[in-house]
């Protein structure tokens, strides 16, 4: 169990150093860095003791008060070195890095850039008049007195110059540009950190939208594919049983179609609201069309499945007085990845569902329509009884699974489902498809409509 607990936080921690969070690293190593200071260069009085322990403080509260520290803690740095104690502690030591990478992170360009420059002027000015501790005047004032200690003709003594104007102004100008130059360095390294962090931000948003709007069209596609196909089934079906004597085949076909659409829209219902993934329904391996597979569909094979589907819906149009014919041929032992099983069985009961809305119905009573004025129309609206509805072939191999359709149109008041409107299902097809590396090709030449599908099985 302690093995366990120890490499789950350690995953953690691995995930945390992985993500930005500039600020809290910022200040773990700043206060790393200053307990390794109270180590090398201990305080030596209680005075020391208390300014180290103040700078800690300063540093571990930059992540939960950034902007008051940000505009804190330069006016402190400022002011400490007045007091009476060793140079050091009262420079802030490395305080002073942690401080300026919290300003370039959290403050604004215009911000940022202020507190730089007012602080780099103060800096400069407080160091050549007053002698105060500075992280370049040191530098500078050593630099200018080795340059004069060193010079040719010895005509300026340093004594003379350290009361002279132009020494202080010197002083205080290459300060200046010295803590511009190194604050002004962390002070862009941590605005880097802040954009990157916008960057990663950005993205972040891009995705969820992405991750939102792929949710929808799967929402969208799976009320098109399921329940508005069983609605327009239920409603054939309805219609069809008003005809005949005996329907409690067609009305036990009505009870499985709306079961399975209630079901598909409650399962809608839970991702909306939350409380189930999307992925747990497009990652389902049985397949439910109305009752077409049955309970125990995860126990048969792909082949399988698809078979007994087009079966219990080639039942169903025989029901709808369209009977038509169809070719399965499979390989034997296929393995057809997931997505490739959804983008089938989807387009699958897209064709289905298009026979119902368009095909053309039986010529059962020609002289009724001759006398009802149809003439040409009705002859091209209607088929002989004698013809298949349509025409289906599915073959399934190692390397691809192939699907044609092909029925006769009718027109649109001599459908099953007419003076409705239809949707986009053949275009949300075609882009699976094409996800998945296969093509969709359509045509309607001479009021016959033809689909054919050629889906890879090696890409996945």
């Amino acid at each position: 169990m302690a093995v366990n607990e120890l490499r789950d936080l350690t995953r953690r921690v691995r995930a945390w150093l992985r993500e930005p969070h500039f600020l809290e690293k910022n200040a773990i190593v700043g206060a790393l860095l200053l307990v390794i200071e109270m180590i090398l260069v201990p305080p030596a009085s209680p005075t020391q003791m208390l300014l180290a322990l103040a700078w800690l403080v300063v540093v571990v509260a930059v992540p939960f008060r950034t902007r008051l520290i940000c505009l804190l803690a330069p006016v402190l740095l400022l002011v400490v070195p007045f007091l009476p104690v060793d140079v050091w502690w009262a420079s802030g030591g490395t305080a002073i890095i942690t401080v300026f990478l919290a300003i370039g992170y959290a403050l604004s360009n215009r911000a940022m850039i202020g507190v730089l420059l007012a602080y780099s002027l103060a800096d400069a000015v407080c160091f050549a008049l007053f002698d105060t501790a500075s992280i370049g005047g040191g530098v500078i004032r050593g630099m200018v007195e080795e340059f004069n200690r060193i010079g040719a003709d010895g005509t300026i003594p340093v004594r003379s110059m350290e009361v002279s104007p132009l020494y202080t102004i010197l002083i205080v100008v290459g300060t200046f540009i010295l803590d511009l130059m190194i604050l002004g360095f962390f002070v862009v390294f941590g605005a880097a950190f802040r954009r990157a962090s916008a960057a990663g931000e950005r993205v972040a948003r891009v995705e969820r939208m992405l991750d939102r709007i792929t949710r929808e069209q799967e929402l969208a596609h799976m009320i098109h594919d399921s329940v508005a196909n069983d609605m327009s089934t239920i409603a054939m079906l309805a219609w069809r049983a008003k005809a005949m004597d005996d329907d409690d085949e067609v009305l036990d076909a009505i009870y499985a179609r709306s079961h399975h659409a209630l079901d598909r829209v409650h399962e809608v219902i839970d991702v909306l609201n939350g409380k189930r993934d999307i992925t747990e329904l497009t990652a389902e391996e049985g397949y439910d069309a109305g009752g077409a597979v049955g309970a125990h569909a995860g126990d048969l094979s792909f082949d399988a499945q698809l078979e007994k589907y087009i079966e219990d819906q080639n039942r169903a149009m025989t029901m709808l007085g369209l009977a038509g014919v169809t070719r399965f041929n499979s390989a034997p032992d296929v393995v057809v990845p997931k997505p490739v099983r959804r983008v089938v069985m989807g387009l699958t009961e897209e064709i289905y569902a298009n026979i119902v809305r368009h095909c053309a119905m039986d010529d059962v009573d020609e002289t009724a329509s001759a006398g009802a004025g149809a003439g040409a129309n009705a002859a091209a609206s209607s088929r002989r009884i004698d013809e298949p509805a349509y025409s289906l072939f599915v073959e399934i191999t190692a390397e691809h699974i192939r699907i044609s359709e092909v029925n006769a149109i009718a027109d649109e008041s001599k459908t099953l489902v007419h003076g409705r409107r239809h949707g986009s299902g053949l275009a949300l097809h075609r882009a699976a498809i094409e996800m998945v590396g296969g093509t969709l090709t359509t045509s309607n030449l001479d009021d016959t409509w033809m689909i054919s599908a050629d889906i890879p099985l090696g890409t996945h």
